[in-house]
C-alpha cells in the first residue's frame, strides 16, 4: 500500500442522525501515518441516550454496549492527541464528520482536510458512484466492520492508497495543471499534490481518455428501416397545425428508435422530438447520422464561464476539484466527466450555459431533419419569442413530445422561477455584495417560511418593507458582472418577489430534509400556455400511455382538436398477478428466486423495513439494498447488478422510473400499493381544484399514466419470464381498484389492437473548433 509522505490522520465517526448539536456521535475512529506508516490507531465508542433502530441496524451498535462509557467531550483532549497537532485530517465525506465533532464540542474546521470521495471521483472516472461502500466493492478495499468507525477508517486509508497509485499515473503537463489549481485552494488537497513524486508517464492513462465514458454506448448508430417483427418503418405521421395527434404507445421499450427510423424517411420535414430526460437518454447511445442532440444549456459548459473560472485567483476546495475535472477531461457536455458532490452547485453557479450563452447556442446551426432535445428546454424557447430557435423552426417542423404523461410536470420547470439558496451562495463566492444578499435573502425565508417546510406565499408576504429591500438589493445586483446563472436566478427571483405576478401562479418556500432550500414560483394553468405556444404554433404529436386519450385534461385544454393513433409497433406481453395472499411480508420473510425490486410509497416504510429484516436477510444470504439506507442510486444499481441471486431491492415508484440498468436484470416487480401522487403536493394539491371529481379526473389519471410508466421501465430491464405483482388489496376492494386493474390487465394480456386513426374531435367546452482555445490551456 503506497501512501503520501506528509503526515495525516484518518478519522470517521458513527452518529445518530445527519444534524450537528441535534444528533450525537457514538463511535469516534482515527489512524495517523507519518512517512507512509501507521504510528497510532484509536477507536472509541461513547454513551448516548437514544440509538435510532436504523443506526442500531446499520451499525450494530446497540445500547447495551454503550452502557457504562464516556461522552465525547470527556474524551476530548485523548481524541485531539490522538488526531495530532501539525497533521492533515483525511475522510470520507470528511465535512459531515468535521461538522458532527464541532457540535460535540470538538472544532477541528480550522485544520487542513482532503475529502477522499473527491479525489477518486478525479481520478476513478468509470465508477458508478464514490460512497465508501461501492468503492469498498469495486476496488476491494479491506472494509470491515462495514457501518463502523474503524471499518470504515481502514476503508478511507485503502481508498487514499489507490487514488494516490491512479494520480502517480499522470503524465507531468497535467500533473503541473493540478498543481497550479491547488496551488490556489485549501492547504489539504495543496500538501496532497505537492507529496506527488515527478512524473514518469508521458502519456495520459486510459482512464483520463474520454472513450473511457462514451464507451458505456449502446446501439449500432443506424437507422433501421424495419421494426423487430420486419415490418418496414412507415414515415411519421404530421398533423395539421391545431390539431395535436395524440399517438397512443405500448410497452415496447425501443419507442425511440422507432421514432427516429420513421422521422429520417420524411427529408421534407425537421422533427423535433423531445425526451423527459435528455441526459439519461442519450447515455449509452449511439445515434443515426442525420440526428441532432440538443442539449439544454444547464448541461452545456460556458467557454466564457469556464475562461472566468480559470482565472479566479483562489479556489473553495469544490471549485478546485472541478477546475482539476474541466481541465483534465475537457468535457463538451456535463456527462463527460465524472462532477460529484457539492461540485454540481459549483457547476450550476458558475460554469453552466444560459440560453443566451453562444455555447447553447451554436448547436442550432445547420440542423439536420431530426432533433432530439427535452421537454424543458424545448418549452422554454418556444415561450421565448426572441429565442434564435425560432430561426429555425418554420412551418414545415412537426413537434413530438414523448412521455406527454409526465409534460405536465417538465412544462411546470420550464414554466417557473426557481432560486436555489446553495446555488445562490456558491456564486457569491468572492463577491461580498452577493454574498450579504444571500445572507439577508437567508434571513427573510426563515422569518417567511416560520418552521414550515412547505410555505406558500402570500401577496402580504410580498409587500412587507424587508421584502421591498430585497427587490431593491436585486435592482442593484441584476447590474453588476455576475455568472450568468446567477444573473438568471437572481431575474427569476426578481420575479418571484414581484407581488403583481402571484396572481395566477402558485409561489412557494421549500426546505428538504438536507437542509437545502429553495424559492419556486409556477403557472397555475399549464395547458393554456401549451395551446399559446405549442398546439396553436406548430405541428403537434404527444406520444401517451395506451387507453388514456381521455385522460389528459391538465396539458390539453378544452377547445383543443386531437385525433388519436397508435404507434406501429408490437405488443409485449408482461404477466401481471394480484395475489390475495402475498404482501410485504410474504417476499422479504421468503424472498423469491431471482432478484427483485420492490415499490414501497414512503422512504420512512422502507426505512423500518430495514431494520426488522436486514440481519435475519443477511445471514440467509439474501442481499438487501434499500433506498435511504445502501448510498444513491448510482450505488443501488450497481449493488443490484453485481450480488448474486437472491436480491431485494427497495425503493419509491418515483425512483424506479430513472432506473438505468442492462437489460435481462428484474425478475419480479412488486408493487406494495398504488402509487397516488402525495396528497400534499405543492402545486398538484392545488390543480385538484380546477376539476369537479378531483379524484376522478386528475389523482386516477395521474395514477394509470404513472403505472404504466412504471411498467414500461420494468419491461426495459425484465427477464424473459420477469413478472408484476400489485399487492395493494384496494384492486379489490375499492371500485376505483378495478378500474385500475382493467387498465393494467390490458397490458397484462398483450392485447393491443392496432386501430386505424380516429377522425379528429374537439373536445367541448365545458464539438470544439479548430484552433479554439481547449479547457486544458486555459487553468
Amino acid at each position: 500500500m503506497q501512501l503520501p509522505s506528509f503526515p495525516f490522520v484518518i478519522l470517521d465517526t458513527e452518529t445518530t442522525g445527519f444534524v450537528p448539536r441535534v444528533h450525537r456521535i457514538i463511535e469516534f475512529a482515527s489512524v495517523r501515518v507519518e512517512k507512509g506508516a501507521i504510528v497510532d490507531t484509536y477507536d472509541q465508542l461513547f454513551a448516548t441516550k437514544e440509538i435510532p433502530p436504523v443506526v442500531q441496524a446499520l451499525t450494530r451498535i446497540r445500547p447495551a454496549d454503550l452502557a457504562g462509557k464516556p461522552t465525547v467531550l470527556e474524551k476530548k483532549e485523548e481524541i485531539l492527541e490522538h488526531i495530532g497537532r501539525d497533521t492533515v485530517i483525511v475522510g470520507q465525506n470528511i465535512s459531515y464528520d468535521l461538522a458532527m465533532l464541532k457540535g460535540e464540542g470538538i472544532d477541528l474546521t480550522d485544520r487542513h482536510w482532503i475529502d477522499t470521495s473527491m479525489l477518486a471521483s478525479i481520478v476513478f472516472p468509470e465508477l458508478e458512484s464514490y460512497s465508501l461502500g461501492y468503492l469498498s466493492k469495486a476496488l476491494e478495499l479491506e472494509h470491515m466492520p462495514p457501518h463502523r468507525a474503524l471499518g470504515d477508517v481502514r476503508a478511507t486509508m485503502g481508498l487514499l492508497a489507490v487514488c494516490y497509485e491512479r494520480f502517480l499515473e499522470v503524465p507531468s503537463d497535467l500533473q503541473e495543471i493540478g498543481q497550479i489549481i491547488m496551488q490556489r485552494s485549501s492547504p489539504g488537497y495543496r500538501a496532497f499534490f505537492d507529496a506527488l513524486p515527478e512524473p514518469k508517464k508521458k502519456k495520459a492513462p486510459k482512464w483520463l481518455q474520454k472513450h473511457i465514458l462514451e464507451g458505456k454506448e449502446v446501439g449500432s448508430g443506424t437507422a433501421r428501416p424495419n421494426d423487430s417483427v420486419g415490418r418496414v418503418i412507415p414515415k411519421l405521421p404530421k398533423p395539421d397545425k391545431g390539431t395535436v395527434e395524440l399517438i397512443e404507445e405500448t410497452l415496447e421499450p425501443n419507442v425511440l428508435d422507432h421514432l427516429i427510423a420513421a422521422a429520417l424517411r420524411d427529408e421534407q420535414t425537421t422533427h423535433w422530438i423531445a425526451v423527459k430526460n435528455l441526459e439519461a437518454t442519450v447515455y449509452r447511445r449511439k445515434f443515426p447520422k442525420g440526428v441532432r442532440v440538443l442539449h439544454p444549456p444547464f448541461l452545456l459548459p460556458d467557454r466564457d464561464a469556464v475562461k472566468r473560472f480559470a482565472q479566479q485567483e483562489t479556489y473553495t476546495e469544490d471549485e478546485a476539484t472541478l477546475a482539476i475535472k474541466l481541465a483534465w477531461y475537457e468535457p463538451a457536455v456535463r456527462s463527460d466527466f465524472p462532477l460529484h458532490g457539492s461540485e454540481d452547485a459549483v457547476w450550476s453557479a458558475k460554469i453552466a450555459c444560459t440560453e443566451a450563452s453562444p455555447t447553447y447556442l451554436e448547436q442550432f446551426h445547420d440542423l439536420p431533419t431530426v432533433v432530439l432535445l427535452d421537454h424543458r428546454q424545448l418549452l422554454t424557447f418556444l415561450a421565448d419569442p426572441n429565442h434564435p430557435a425560432h430561426e429555425v423552426l418554420g412551418k414545415d417542423s412537426h413537434i413530438v413530445i414523448t412521455d406527454a404523461s409526465m409534460l405536465e410536470d417538465t412544462a411546470t420547470k420550464a414554466y417557473g422561477w426557481y432560486a436555489g439558496v446553495d446555488d445562490l451562495r456558491a456564486g457569491a463566492v468572492g463577491h461580498p455584495l452577493l454574498t450579504k444578499f444571500v445572507d439577508l435573502l437567508q434571513l427573510w425565508v426563515e422569518k417567511t417560511r416560520h418552521f414550515q417546510d412547505l410555505r406558500y406565499v402570500t401577496k402580504g408576504d410580498l409587500t412587507t418593507p424587508e421584502t421591498k429591500g430585497l427587490r431593491d438589493q436585486l435592482e442593484v445586483l441584476v447590474e453588476e458582472k455576475l455568472p450568468p446563472r446567477i444573473d438568471l436566478m437572481l431575474r427569476a427571483l426578481a420575479d418571484f418577489l414581484e407581488p403583481e405576478a402571484l396572481g395566477d401562479r402558485i409561489a412557494w418556500i421549500e426546505t428538504r430534509q438536507n437542509g437545502s432550500q429553495s424559492l419556486q414560483s409556477v403557472p397555475d394553468r399549464i395547458g393554456n400556455l401549451l395551446k399559446q405556444h405549442l398546439y396553436g404554433q406548430f405541428s403537434t404529436s404527444l406520444l401517451i400511455p395506451a387507453e388514456s386519450s381521455e385522460t389528459h385534461k391538465e396539458i390539453i385544454p378544452l377547445g383543443t382538436t386531437t385525433r388519436t393513433s397508435q404507434l406501429a409497433l408490437p405488443p409485449l406481453q408482461t404477466p401481471i398477478h394480484f395475489p390475495e395472499e402475498s404482501s410485504l411480508e410474504t417476499y422479504l420473510t421468503d424472498p423469491p428466486r431471482g432478484k427483485t425490486v420492490l415499490l414501497i410509497p414512503s422512504k420512512s416504510a422502507i426505512e423500518d423495513m430495514f431494520v426488522k429484516h436486514v440481519e435475519r436477510l443477511e445471514a440467509q444470504g439474501v442481499t438487501l439494498i434499500c433506498q435511504g439506507t445502501s448510498g444513491g442510486q448510482g450505488r443501488m444499481q450497481a449493488e443490484f447488478q453485481a450480488s448474486r441471486a437472491p436480491v431485494l431491492w427497495l425503493m419509491t415508484p418515483w425512483t424506479f422510473e430513472g432506473i438505468d440498468l442492462m437489460p435481462q436484470t428484474i425478475d419480479h416487480l412488486v408493487l406494495q400499493t398504488l402509487p397516488f401522487d402525495h396528497p400534499s403536493h405543492a402545486v398538484l394539491s392545488k390543480r385538484a381544484h380546477h376539476f369537479r371529481n378531483a379524484f376522478e379526473e386528475y389523482s386516477l389519471a395521474r395514477l394509470e399514466h404513472r403505472l404504466f410508466r412504471l411498467l414500461r421501465t420494468f419491461s426495459r430491464f425484465r427477464t424473459k419470464k420477469g413478472d408484476v405483482s400489485v399487492l395493494d388489496e384496494r384492486i379489490r376492494s375499492k371500485d376505483y381498484g378495478k378500474r385500475v386493474a382493467r387498465y393494467l390487465e390490458h397490458f397484462a394480456s398483450g392485447a393491443v389492437e392496432e386501430k386505424e386513426p380516429r377522425p379528429a374531435k374537439k373536445i367541448p367546452a365545458l464539438k470544439k473548433k479548430k484552433g479554439e482555445e481547449g479547457q486544458l490551456s486555459l487553468f
